[in-house]
């Protein structure tokens, strides 16, 4: 019994130890901070606070040269010089080391304030603490990555950057990588270390800048746009995608994984940024535009949405579908302003009666505005043919309008184009919908030069309008008209 409480106990202490190192390393890490300065006369100083009292001091001037396992300096260009100092839970040291002009080191170990021989102690802990140097910062970068690269080609240079905390670091040795101009069959493993930095930042800066390298093969192309998905920002994530639209190295079928990421961004500033983007620099399919439009229901700004939508109703041979879709994200705007905006743009295309009738459903049901309203109903007068069905669909949105002045003004429309007589007819019963006298002996006015090179029972349909104005004036005026 003793001994299993024993080791309990033990067991105890050790998880908690764990929990201990865990939760350290994890305050160590959010507490990590690294400042970089560069002095005009070429004198680089970095400063890194890793937390819990660990911190250390770098200073160099000239060019440093590193051993190949990077536990040495075994050069630095004339009038340069190192300096590496390290503070640890009150234990301090230094390294100071300076080329004497003729390509030889002078090399000096401090502990403390107190200057000690550079014997094995100090070689230790230069080779200790300059691997951890060369990891923060990007002192020696280059031709760190120009070794590693000789040696082993782009996943020896990976494999360092895996073992690199931070984002700036691990930005700056991918750079060097890319420039080396690697394999095509590199990129993907690029790619997959892109996406593992932590800062949006410093990945999307990486992948605009090179751009033109990742997108040169279908694959590549598909995980340089995966890799941009995983980007949290919507202002990088947009700006990725915009400028790999720009490109336009990306297939159609790539298109629609664009657009399912640009889903994803929750700024309506931005996404509609990216789908106006695609709309400008692309010539899209069919199918990608019902897509591009799809995307935009899940816009909430309904400016925002009205200008994408817009801009898609200026593509080119749009399909009938494509209007639909477009109508169907219309359906959750609330702003009249805006709806008409997108109405009145979209009256101007040759709709088909199915998509006419959607449209004028859409005025009728989701329009409060009798303004509004009667502008769009005026520019489907100027733009479309209405046939028997679409007219009855456009009467029964027109006799909707609470207001008869706005009623009225768009029966004056009517007015101005050529109907068969059953239609007329159909028309002039619709005026029944206007209360005031005035509006309505208006507006049978401006029909009256037609109905008189018409038949009898135009002319009836005519007179028996006239009929419902209780008006002696504005009915002898509107009877007098019609011979």
């Amino acid at each position: 019994m003793y001994q299993l409480t024993k080791f309990l106990a033990s067991l105890i202490l050790k998880i908690l130890m764990l929990l201990f190192l865990v939760v350290s390393n994890t305050a160590e890490a959010q507490r990590r901070s690294t400042s970089v300065n560069v002095s005009d006369n070429g004198k680089t100083t970095i400063s890194i606070k890793n937390g819990l009292g660990n911190n250390f001091h770098i200073e160099y001037k000239g060019d440093i040269t590193l051993s190949d396992d990077d536990t040495d300096v075994i050069g630095i260009s004339n009038g340069g010089y190192m300096e590496i100092k390290r503070s640890a839970f009150g234990s301090k040291r230094k390294i100071l080391i300076e080329s004497d002009g003729s390509g030889n080191l002078i090399k000096k170990y401090y502990v403390g304030g107190s200057q000690r021989s550079f014997d094995a102690e100090g070689r230790k802990w230069l080779s200790e603490i300059l691997l951890e140097v060369v990891r923060t910062t990007t002192l020696g970068a280059e031709k760190r990555v120009d070794r590693m690269y000789r040696k082993g080609g782009s996943y020896a240079v990976l494999n360092e950057v895996d073992k690199i905390e931070s984002s700036h670091v691990k930005s700056r040795y991918i750079k060097l990588l890319l420039e080396k101009n690697p394999k095509s069959a590199d990129l993907i493993s690029i790619l997959k270390a892109v996406g593992q930095i932590d800062s949006d930042h410093h990945k999307a800066d990486i992948l605009k800048r090179y751009t033109n390298t990742f997108l040169t093969t279908e694959e590549a192309t598909s995980a340089y746009i995966t890799t941009t998905g995983n980007i949290d920002s919507d202002h990088h994530k947009a700006d990725v995608l915009k400028k790999s639209i720009r490109d336009g190295r990306i297939t159609d079928t790539q298109m629609k994984v664009l657009f399912v990421i640009a889903e994803d961004i929750n700024s309506d500033h931005h996404k509609a940024s990216v789908l106006l983007e695609a709309m400008r620099n692309r010539q899209l399919t069919p199918n990608n535009v019902k897509l591009l439009v799809n995307t935009s229901k899940n816009i909430d700004s309904d400016h925002h949405k009205a200008t994408v939508l817009r801009e898609a109703l200026k593509t080119e041979n749009l399909s009938q579908s494509a209007y639909h879709t477009l109508l169907n994200s219309v359906e959750n705007m609330s702003s009249d302003h805006h709806i008409a905006s997108i109405f009145g743009e979209m009256a101007k295309n040759e709709l088909n009666d199915e998509a006419l009738g959607h449209l004028l459903e859409l005025v009728e049901e989701n329009m409060d505005s009798d303004n509004h309203r009667a502008n769009v109903l005026k520019k489907v007068v100027y733009h479309q043919k209405l046939k028997s069905n679409s007219l009855d669909e456009f009467l029964e949105a027109l006799t909707e309008i609470d207001s008869d002045h706005h009623k009225a003004e768009v029966f004056k429309t009517l007015a101005k184009k050529k109907f068969t007589e059953e239609q007329l007819t159909v028309i002039l019963k619709a005026t029944h919908a206007i209360d005031s006298d005035h509006h309505k002996a208006e507006s049978l006015l401006r029909f009256s030069s037609t109905v008189n090179e018409s038949s009898s029972a135009v002319k009836e349909a005519y007179r028996s309008a006239c009929m419902d104005i209780d008006s002696d004036s504005h009915l002898g005026r509107a009877i007098k008209a019609v011979n």
